[in-house]
């Protein structure tokens, strides 16, 4: 009883994990803003064949669904600075449009909304802090043209504990609907998770334009922003506020004295 309520408590201080929806059959005929199983087969593994489609599958690459950021939190980007813009669609209607953003690049990079900031092509350049050690990093671009998804996967991330040795990411997962819950809006879609393909961890990130891990390079990008994950691609443990943490142990002694008293 005792083990259970414990159990119970501590859950309580851990984020639950997204369900995925994962692609899984290699001739998915559906089709995302123009891409297909086989675009992705194209651009990962060289061609479309079946055999490439099906490593698509196996490596759960691609998750027909929305990021859910609930439990998340981005990373605050502490480097660097870049032009700055606001996606302006936020019912589905508007398209690509995009204006000017009231805000620094910092601002602009360390929200997961619908402002985003452009990087240098430098690695070290433009630094995210995830505040953790982190396993992987889901990263947040911002469209506002074709081809897709080469507008959307067009920066390469380096990942450190130190902000010196940086070592290039990989991707691993893609977000096919984004992070937005209205999926007409077309700026949004594409998130996608990075990795070193090790457990390391790592403490910063720092993005360029275009590089080995971007599908194009054509002089700039835009992030939207970017957080960390842990190696199930779910959020780090909640580290609730001391006044919180008091609220959870009174409730336990509550229950465990309850407990206590019935069996007696």
């Amino acid at each position: 009883m005792k083990t259970r309520l414990i159990a119970t408590a501590a859950g309580l201080l851990v984020a639950q994990a997204a369900s995925a929806a994962l692609v899984t059959n290699p001739d998915d005929p559906r089709i995302w803003q123009g891409a297909t199983v086989g675009t992705f087969a194209q651009l990962y593994y060289g061609s479309n064949t079946l055999a490439n489609r099906q490593l698509v599958v196996d490596n759960k690459l691609l998750d027909d669904g929305i990021f859910n950021s609930t439990g998340f939190v981005g990373a605050a980007m502490i480097a660097g600075g870049g032009g700055v813009g606001t996606s302006l669609d936020l019912t589905g209607t508007g398209g690509y449009a995009y204006g000017g953003c009231a805000c620094t690049p910092a601002q602009a990079g360390s929200t997961i909304d619908n402002t985003w900031v452009q990087t240098s092509g430098v690695k070290g350049v433009n630094i995210w802090d995830f505040g953790f050690q982190a396993t992987k990093a889901a990263v947040f671009n911002t469209i506002d043209h074709g081809p897709l998804p080469l507008e959307a996967i067009e920066s390469t991330v380096y990942l450190s504990n130190d902000k010196i040795t940086w070592t290039q990411a990989v991707v691993e997962r893609v977000w096919l609907e984004g992070f937005q819950p209205i999926l007409g809006i077309q700026w949004d879609g594409f998130v996608y998770a990075v990795g070193t393909g090790t457990s390391a961890t790592f403490r910063y990130a720092s993005i360029t334009w275009g590089g080995p891990g971007g599908l194009q390079a054509d002089g700039d990008n835009e992030i939207n922003g970017i957080m960390g994950l842990q190696g199930d691609f779910t959020p780090p443990p909640l580290v609730p506020e001391p006044s919180t943490y008091a609220l959870m142990l009174a409730g336990l002694a509550t229950v465990l004295g309850i407990a206590r008293r019935r069996s007696r």
